[in-house]
């Protein structure tokens, strides 16, 4: 005889968040907004708390352009926020896909962007140290170089042709360990 397991029953601060307050949290929109475009974040509204939805069901409601919206949904599906399945329309003859939401994956996702912002802004920290008061700048803004690279030019922008000026670094520096701060203690 086959034994059929069953999940336990939980209690109701156990259990998970419904699909529509998963994706509630502004900042999965904005983690969203931030990965596969500002574009995408009235899909994700749109697809809260739906299972299964066809990309032209999906542009109509929003009021977007079918292919538009398939370029966001392939997007937001590379970074496995969305499932899909194809189904051929039987009149037609093209395939239609059905879309549904992956709220559980939104957390990680934010996550690791997280983490791959601070590791840029402390490779960005450790370059602006090292060459701690070694930057030239365009007086216009067009390039800002690293002294050895400035040298090679002879201190002449390649851009506008201007004199490139030195430009101190202290302030940067500040700028990055204070966002590394910031994002270090929202963990």
């Amino acid at each position: 005889m086959m034994q059929v397991l069953k999940a336990p029953k939980m209690h109701m601060a156990n259990r998970p968040r419904p699909l529509a307050t998963a994706i509630r949290k502004s900042s999965h929109l904005q983690t969203v907004a931030e990965v596969v475009g500002q574009e995408a974040v009235p899909i994700v509204q749109y697809l809260k708390g739906k299972k299964n939805i066809s990309e032209f069901k999906i542009a109509e409601s929003i009021k977007a352009e079918v292919n538009s919206v398939r370029k966001m949904l392939y997007a937001m599906q590379t970074s496995n926020l969305v499932s899909y399945y194809r189904k051929k329309d039987r009149q037609k003859g093209w395939y239609i896909s059905y879309w549904t939401l992956k709220p559980e994956n939104f957390d990680y996702l934010a996550l690791a962007t997280k983490q791959q912002k601070l590791q840029q802004f402390k490779e960005r920290l450790h370059k602006e140290e090292t060459n701690e008061g070694l930057f030239y700048i365009c007086p216009t803004l067009c390039v800002r170089l690293e002294f050895e690279k400035a040298a090679e030019i002879s201190f002449k922008c390649p851009e506008c042709g201007s004199t490139l000026q030195h430009q101190d670094n202290i302030k940067t520096i500040e700028q990055l360990r204070q966002k590394i701060g910031e994002i270090e203690s929202k963990k």
